[in-house]
């Protein structure tokens, strides 16, 4: 169960949105779905959104901060201007600890599972909610990894080649462990192989 993010009315309705759109989709899910989830007749929705699309907005971008400081907070870069030199410091276990941080909000954190399997149920019927999973699953975190990669070539720890490319090729396999609904376990020893393999294909010897 997916825990309440607030009590006031606002939040409440996007709370249980958030739970219909992921049940649902957004298409199929009415503004008066909404409004008998929450308790209230529709016509006080309109007392706080101007209709579905507001609701959605803000659901997105209450959803998408929180997948942000969610990763931060165990400790990886969030945002492509974040400073990426603790990759280049930590090695060996730790530098496993630090890059399965980036992934394990998206395998333990129910509220981001949640929101994952919300855009992926929505991606089919509404452009805004594919716009949105490729966004936030799949264009981020390769950005992200771009970042890190350049700081690894950059200092030596990692022979020239394209960052780009490379941080496609690291993030795929997650990506596809995430969109399959991956035990967080089996993923966490899925990102310490992976990671192993990597640094065998693209790291200097001897560093």
């Amino acid at each position: 169960m997916v825990p309440k993010v607030g009590g006031d009315a606002r939040e409440r309705i996007l709370d249980e949105a958030f739970v219909l759109f992921s049940q649902k989709g957004y298409a199929a899910t009415t503004v008066r779905d909404i409004a008998s989830a929450v308790g209230v007749k529709a016509a006080s929705l309109y007392n706080h959104f101007g209709g579905k699309r507001e609701i959605f907005d803000a659901l997105m971008e209450r959803e998408t901060t929180y997948v942000e400081r969610r990763v931060r907070s165990a400790g990886a870069i969030a945002h492509p201007d974040d400073d990426p030199q603790a990759y280049s410091k930590a090695k060996g276990a730790a530098l496993a600890e630090l890059v399965w941080n980036s992934y394990a909000p998206f395998f333990e954190d129910d509220r981001i599972r949640l929101f994952r399997r919300m855009l992926a149920v929505g991606r089919y019927s509404d452009e805004r909610c594919a716009e949105l999973y490729k966004g936030v699953f799949v264009v981020r975190p390769i950005k992200l990894q771009e970042t890190i990669f350049s700081h690894l070539v950059d200092v030596g720890t990692f022979e020239p080649c394209d960052t780009r490319l490379a941080a496609e090729q690291f993030h795929g396999p997650l990506f596809m462990a995430m969109d399959s609904e991956m035990e967080a376990g089996e993923a966490r020893e899925f990102c310490e192989r992976h990671l192993a393999a990597f640094n065998a294909a693209h790291g200097k010897r001897g560093k």
